[in-house]
């Protein structure tokens, strides 16, 4: 690992962070992208923070931002990022907001920051040492049944909501207690912290996969698309468990395409 890339990673996210605390409650929508899908100018605020961290001393890297288009660069490195993450939570008042960032290296994910500034929650992971929540190191939960236990849905019903209500009858039905969070990479750390034990986001895009996915593997847990397959930034349904109960939750996740 890049120590000055990691380094930059970490910097450029409690960066964004902090303004995205300073001007929640008073940031404003800038725009809608499509239906319901707001870009605030917190957003632009806190990605031109993290790009200007990039550039400064990285400049030929490449970056993927869900809030502007960098021209595909055939390079080593690159940066996949999301300024605000959460965005109808930072604009209502809720604290499952924040800030991610994923590197990579050859086309593989290798580094990952995700930031809550309003939980004061700050996860990092690198591949293949592990995974951390404000320095100290997690790992998923050790259960081996669905009963009683959390599982989270990413709950974007405007998109797909025969197959998300599905996912919450079936897991439901399965015995697990259910939560919605509004931020899909908030819930796939829960489970690499061992709080819930698997989730689910059905409208993946790199930005949103990226960083959470690489924590959750790296406390111990899987990570696959809803056919079982290794994910991939670019897969669209994908679902994050403690490993133990993945073949089972995966069963219930792939009932929409049976």
């Amino acid at each position: 690992m890049d120590v000055k890339r990691e380094k930059i990673a970490c910097e450029a996210a409690l960066e964004a962070g902090a303004v995205l605390l300073e001007t929640r409650g008073k940031s404003i929508v800038s725009e809608e992208k499509t239906f319901l899908d707001f870009v605030s100018e917190a957003d632009k605020a806190a990605e031109k923070i993290i790009v200007s961290n990039i550039r400064s001393l990285f400049p030929e890297d490449d970056i993927l931002s869900e809030e502007s288009v960098f021209g595909r660069k055939e390079v080593r490195h690159r940066w996949i990022i999301d300024p605000l993450d959460g965005t109808h939570n930072f604009l209502n008042g809720f604290k499952e907001f924040g800030t991610l960032i994923a590197l990579e290296d050859e086309g593989q994910v290798i580094f990952a920051v995700c930031y809550f500034p309003a939980l004061g929650e700050f996860f990092t992971a690198e591949k293949g040492k592990g995974a951390y929540c404000n320095g100290k190191r997690i790992k998923v939960s050790g259960a081996d049944s669905l009963k009683g236990q959390m599982f989270c849905s990413d709950g974007i019903m405007r998109a797909k909501p025969k197959e998300i209500l599905g996912d919450i009858e079936r897991f439901c039905a399965a015995g697990c207690r259910l939560r919605i969070y509004g931020s899909s990479p908030y819930a796939f750390t829960l489970v690499a912290a061992g709080k819930a034990l698997a989730a689910t986001n059905r409208l993946g895009k790199p930005w949103d996969i990226a960083a959470p996915a690489l924590i959750v593997e790296e406390a111990g847990g899987r990570v696959t698309d809803a056919k079982g397959n290794l994910w991939r930034v670019d897969s669209e349904n994908i679902i994050a468990t403690n490993g133990l109960i993945h073949e089972q939750a995966l069963e219930l996740f792939n009932s929409s395409y049976s």
